[in-house]
């Protein structure tokens, strides 16, 4: 009797999750692995740019009314989010002469870990976009509770820390 593995079976589902995020996606198949790897930092960064966008013009408005706390906590949040924005260029897979060692070796088990934390990585950066559109439009973006710039600012330190975990994949430190 044949019989599939779970892993085998959820990887598609997990590409397509992440291709609707990032077109240029291929998955992380033997041979595409930089083409695929290089198409997730271009989204991640394509993200950061539209959020400064969003915060720029929250930080405009603060300096118009006077706000000097908002608009230093949008100074903070624009430095963090071009920390990210560096981290994808910059990434060890991203240099054009890089050889990484994991890139060739990645199983099908590690192929699925990658998949799905790009893919959560790619899901903070929209909840982090979703909190600053409802501080630049209240009440036109759902979000229950409060929302404060310490809270963005907080999402994107944690999305850039969960993207840079991606190299300890990658090179199979991490087992999880």
């Amino acid at each position: 009797m044949y019989t599939v593995e779970p892993t085998t079976l959820a990887l598609p589902v997990l590409i397509n999750g992440v291709r609707a995020l990032a077109t240029a996606y291929d998955g992380y198949e033997k041979g595409k692995f930089l083409k695929s790897d290089k198409a997730v930092r271009q989204e991640i960064r394509r993200r950061t740019d539209m959020m400064r966008g969003h915060l720029e013009r929250v930080q405009l408005r603060a300096h118009q009314d006077g706000d000097r706390t908002l608009r230093n906590q949008c100074e903070q949040v624009l430095i963090s989010l071009q920390g990210i924005s560096d981290d994808a260029q910059m990434a060890v897979t991203g240099s054009p002469t890089s050889i990484h060692d994991g890139a060739g070796k990645l199983s099908r088990k590690g192929q699925k870990k990658i998949v799905e934390h790009d893919l959560k990585t790619l899901n903070m950066l929209v909840d982090c976009t979703r909190l600053i559109n409802a501080i630049l439009s209240p009440g036109e973006v759902e979000i229950e509770g409060e929302i404060s710039m310490n809270m963005v600012h907080d999402k994107i330190a944690r999305a850039r820390n969960h993207f840079l975990e991606r190299n300890m994949y990658i090179d199979g430190l991490v087992k999880r």
